[in-house]
C-alpha cells in the first residue's frame, strides 16, 4: 500500500504528531508499505533528513498561498497512493480530497478553535468550560469549517475518549475510533540526575509551565524545560524574576528527549487539557513518577499515588509542596517509577497502538 502522511508539524519539532507520523511511517515500511510525508515548517529550519520522502511548505509565508500551495501537493502526491492519513492540516486535506477520492483517516489530538482562542489569550476558559460556552462568531465559523473538513474523511481516530465525546458534540457525524498513543519501553539509566524535574511539551499557555516555574521556585527544586512556542520569551522572564532554577533545553531530537529525561528525577505536566502526552508516555517508559495536573488526559493514565501524584492545577501551594515532599522520598520515586514503567508495558505499546491505525488505513473507501 503506498501512503501518504500529512501534518502541521514535524521533528524536531515538539509536539503529538511531530513525534507520531514519523512512528506510523517506520511502522508502515516494516509492513512493507510505502510513505511519503507533507508538513510544514519554517524557513530557517533545516530539512529533516528520513528514509522516506518529506515534503516542505515554508511556514512563514501568506496563508491564502500556503493553503493554495499545500492542497495542490496534497493532491498531486495522493495520486498514486492508496491511503491518505492526517494528523492535522484537515481543511486542506479535506479540499484535495473533494478532487481525488482516497482512503483517508483523520488523527484528533485537541481542540484547534480551543488552542487558537487561548494562544492568542482571547479566552482563560477550560477546553470543557470552552465547549459549552457561547462561542463569537469567528469562532463559530473556525468550529463549522473543523466539523466540515473532518466529515470530509472516511475515519476518525483520537486518542481520548473525553475528546471523542467533544467531536461529536462539534456535530462529526463520521465513525470516530478511540485509539490511546503508544510509546516503546526504554531500558533504564544510571546517569546522574542532573534535574529534580523536567517537563517535555510545547511553550504554550494552557500547558500551565508559569505555575510549574513559580511551584519550582517555591520548592527551591532544579526544572529543567524541553519544547518551543509562543510563550517562551515570557516563561524565561518570569524564571529570572522569581529566581526559579530553570534550564530551557529548547527543541530537541526525540533521542535527546529521551536522553534529557533519563538525567531527570520526575516529570511534570499541569496541563489545563491533554489528549493523551506522548512526553507523559515516553517519561514512564524511562521509569519516571510524574506529577500531572487533573486533566482528563493525564489521569487517564496516572493514578493518584500509583505511577505518580496528581494535583489541582490552580492549588499553587500545593504543587510546590508535592514536588517537595516526592522528591525527600527516594523509595517512593523510585515505586512509581516502576509501576510507570509497567503500566507502559501492559496498556500502551507502541506497535499494538499503532498497528490499530494500520488496520483503519487498509479498510475500504465509506463512499464506495
Amino acid at each position: 500500500m503506498k501512503c501518504l502522511l500529512i501534518s502541521g508539524i514535524y521533528r524536531p519539532e515538539i509536539g503529538g504528531p511531530a513525534t507520531y507520523l514519523p512512528t506510523l511511517a517506520k511502522a508502515l515500511i516494516k509492513q512493507s508499505n510505502q510513505v511519503e510525508v507533507i508538513t510544514l515548517k519554517n524557513s530557517s529550519a533545516p530539512a529533516q533528513i528520513e528514509n522516506w520522502p518529506v515534503n516542505y511548505i515554508t511556514r512563514d509565508q501568506n496563508l491564502l498561498i500556503r493553503f493554495i500551495k499545500t492542497v495542490i501537493l496534497i493532491i498531486r502526491k495522493a495520486k498514486p497512493t492508496e491511503s491518505i492519513f492526517s494528523n492535522g492540516l484537515f481543511q486542506e486535506t479535506a479540499v484535495a480530497l473533494m478532487f481525488i477520492k482516497r482512503k483517508s483517516v483523520a488523527k484528533v489530538v485537541g481542540d484547534p478553535v480551543w488552542e487558537r482562542a487561548r494562544n492568542k489569550g482571547l479566552t482563560k476558559l477550560s477546553i470543557n468550560e470552552f465547549n459549552d460556552s457561547r462561542l463569537k462568531v469567528n469562532q463559530k465559523f473556525q468550529r463549522w469549517l473543523i466539523c466540515w473538513s473532518l466529515n470530509r474523511f472516511d475515519r476518525i481516530t483520537c486518542p481520548s475518549l473525553e475528546l471523542k465525546s467533544l467531536m461529536q458534540g462539534w456535530g462529526v457525524t463520521k465513525p470516530i475510533e478511540f485509539i490511546p498513543n503508544g510509546v516503546d519501553l526504554i531500558s533504564s539509566s544510571s546517569v546522574n540526575k542532573e534535574f529534580d524535574l523536567i517537563s517535555v511539551c510545547r511553550l504554550v499557555s494552557w500547558k500551565n509551565l508559569d505555575k510549574l516555574i513559580i511551584a519550582n521556585a517555591k520548592a527551591k527544586t532544579k526544572l529543567a524545560i524541553a519544547g518551543s512556542g509562543p510563550e517562551e520569551s515570557k516563561l524565561k522572564a518570569l524564571a529570572i524574576s522569581t529566581s526559579s532554577d530553570v534550564t530551557f533545553l529548547g527543541q530537541l531530537e526525540e533521542l535527546d528527549v529521551i536522553k534529557a529525561l533519563q538525567k531527570s528525577k520526575v516529570f511534570a505536566l499541569l496541563s489545563d487539557y491533554e489528549g493523551l502526552s506522548f512526553s507523559l508516555l515516553q517519561a514512564m517508559a524511562c521509569g519516571l513518577p510524574s506529577i500531572v495536573s487533573n486533566a482528563k488526559g493525564n489521569t487517564d493514565v496516572i493514578t493518584n499515588n500509583s505511577e505518580g501524584i496528581v494535583v489541582e492545577i490552580n492549588a499553587q501551594d500545593n504543587i510546590s509542596n508535592t514536588i517537595q515532599q516526592l522528591l525527600a522520598e527516594p523509595e517512593k520515586i523510585n515505586n512509581f517509577g516502576i509501576a510507570a514503567s509497567r503500566k507502559v508495558e501492559s496498556d500502551y505499546l507502541q506497535t499494538n497502538q499503532v498497528n490499530k491505525v494500520i488496520k483503519l488505513m487498509n479498510q475500504g473507501n465509506l463512499h464506495e
